[in-house]
């Protein structure tokens, strides 16, 4: 189905380390290392942020981990919630917060302006900008390892994390991406979806991408279309020209994930799995998950075999910018 060798410059390969294991690369402390948390927040807990980006109001919820410590550089995790979704519905979809999951990374959920993200047709408020404010602000105000941000999304947010590794700023920022269900718009008709040309101005081509998508998935197609007066590209199209723009040829390696699912996984040598996709076949338009959330409660849905969530926090765990544009 889906299906040259680079020097490593700018990725840090971990090796097969879990979540919890620390990175071998060394940590690159922002500006904000030494200061105690901002007024009202603690170990543990959620807050809202409110900035202004391009002179409009914007707001994020930022999570402190409960083993954060102001003198050791934190890894941060941006979490893109879906169209129509906002920042606290994304936090309760996707674990990131969980105990169970993660205690050791910072995540961020940015709010969207009427719900939507850039990249979707007839979006024209510049969340790349945003982005790029979030970030700074982190950076001066928490213990930050900048060589350690990383940026995961459902649908619509899934697809600004595409634009986010395809600008050539943020793509030097930013380690490695996670997008769940993605929506790859492509502004352009008619639509050839097995063939669109997805433009893209990435910086790097070492950018680690995990991608999830279902075969079900009735809002975001697999086998794209039109939609929005737009394109959307094949999944597999889409992951096969992050391949291509990685020197890692057209060959993958296809393994089993859990019942109904494989991950389709790009490599060259020195630096295995760096494109990977999980297709799960029976999946719809959800946050995979072994148990209830609010995607897979939906009439038609259901959980799944496997859960994205520590598969991300393992993918993340791997990866480290080593220079800093």
């Amino acid at each position: 189905m889906l299906s040259s060798t680079l020097p490593r410059t700018l990725v840090c390969l971990a090796g097969m380390l879990s979540a919890a294991t620390a990175s071998p690369c060394a940590a690159k402390p922002s500006n904000g290392c030494g200061k105690a948390l901002p007024a009202g927040q603690t170990l543990g807990g959620v807050a809202t942020v409110n900035i202004t980006s391009n002179g409009l109001a914007r707001s994020f919820l930022v999570f402190v981990p409960p083993t954060y410590k102001r003198g050791n550089p934190t890894q941060v995790i941006l979490s893109y919630h879906g169209g129509t979704k906002t920042a606290l519905q994304q936090l309760q979809l996707d674990d990131l917060t969980s105990p169970e999951f993660n205690t050791k990374s910072m995540v961020v959920y940015p709010q969207g302006i009427n719900d939507s993200w850039q990249g979707v047709p007839g979006v024209t408020i510049d969340d790349v900008q945003f982005t790029a404010d979030i970030l700074d602000y982190l950076q001066g105000q928490y213990c930050i390892d900048k060589q350690r941000i990383m940026a995961t999304g459902k649908s619509d947010g899934a697809g600004f994390c595409n634009v986010l590794a395809c600008d050539a700023t943020l793509s030097t920022r930013i380690a490695a991406f996670a997008p769940v269900s993605g929506a790859y718009y492509v502004d352009t008709l008619p639509c050839e979806p097995t063939t669109v040309v997805i433009p893209c101005q990435n910086a790097r081509t070492d950018i680690p991408m995990l991608a999830f998508h279902g075969g079900n998935d009735s809002v975001i197609a697999y086998l794209g279309g039109e939609r929005k007066n737009a394109c959307l590209p094949t999944v597999p199209h889409w992951i096969e020209e992050w391949a291509a723009r990685e020197n890692l040829g057209a060959a993958n390696k296809t393994s089993p994930v859990a019942a109904n699912t494989v991950i389709y996984q790009y490599s060259r040598p020195g630096e295995q799995n760096l494109v990977s996709l999980v297709y799960d076949s029976i999946n719809g338009h959800d946050w995979p998950s072994t148990a209830p959330n609010a995607d897979n409660q939906n009439a038609g849905q259901a959980p799944t075999s496997f859960n994205a969530t520590p598969m991300i926090l393992d993918f993340f765990a791997k990866h480290s910018l080593t220079q800093l544009v």
